[in-house]
């Protein structure tokens, strides 16, 4: 009896692991930059809202970003919003359409022209506060701080870019590059990770099924 107790509490527990794990923040697929480059990135999102589809992603630009250009991508309109006039830095981009599946995975590119920012001595991080429409409810991706963070305070964490001069990934680079081909990199390889979470959730499971018995 009392081993069967702690088999189902190892089993809940490893439910309870896989969920964190397999929780999809909207971020970016790349989160890391040098200062002063253009950097083609990704804003991803990987669920809906309590199984509802997706229909709008609207994020709202740092004043220190001067520069960034949304991509069109089949399926959603885009529409820009200045600080300034037409004439002025964006400060709102918003994708609308869809409907993106509860359970699918959708990467929306940007190219983002990043500030020569002093790094030196510290990293800077830029936060874009995300709200995630769905046909039924609404995610605010909007806490500026860690993950950590935003979980104590029952929040969800906003997207952001930190820019650093030892990024973990080389995907910043100066120059536009091939936006067709970096946003298709981005969403192809977050598809690969998103698949290989899977696997790995459905084999633990199986590995659970198995200690339960």
């Amino acid at each position: 009896m009392v081993a069967t107790t702690l088999r189902i509490g190892s089993f809940f527990a490893l439910l309870g692991f896989l969920a964190s794990t397999t929780e999809a923040h909207v971020a970016f697929t790349t989160d890391e930059t040098l200062p002063g480059v253009q950097l083609n990135t990704s804003l991803s999102v990987g669920h809906g809202c309590d199984g509802s589809p997706t229909v709008e992603l609207s994020i709202s630009v740092p004043e220190d970003i001067t520069s960034i250009e949304p991509q069109e991508i089949n399926g959603w309109n885009l529409t820009l919003t200045h600080r300034n006039g037409s004439s002025g830095p964006v400060s709102n981009f918003t994708w609308v359409g869809g409907p993106l599946d509860a359970h699918a995975y959708q990467a929306f590119p940007v190219l983002i022209q990043v500030p020569n920012v002093d790094v030196s001595q510290n990293n800077v991080t830029l936060y874009f506060p995300a709200i995630q429409r769905c046909e039924n409810g609404t995610n605010a991706w909007v806490f500026e701080g860690a993950d950590e963070q935003a979980e104590a305070a029952n929040q969800k964490p906003a997207p952001a870019l930190v820019i650093t001069s030892t990024p973990s990934n080389s995907s910043s680079e100066e120059g536009h590059g091939d936006h067709n081909n970096a946003s298709g990199d981005d969403q192809s390889g977050a598809q690969q990770l998103f698949g290989l979470t899977a696997a790995v959730a459905a084999s633990a499971f199986g590995v659970a099924y198995q200690f339960l018995l």
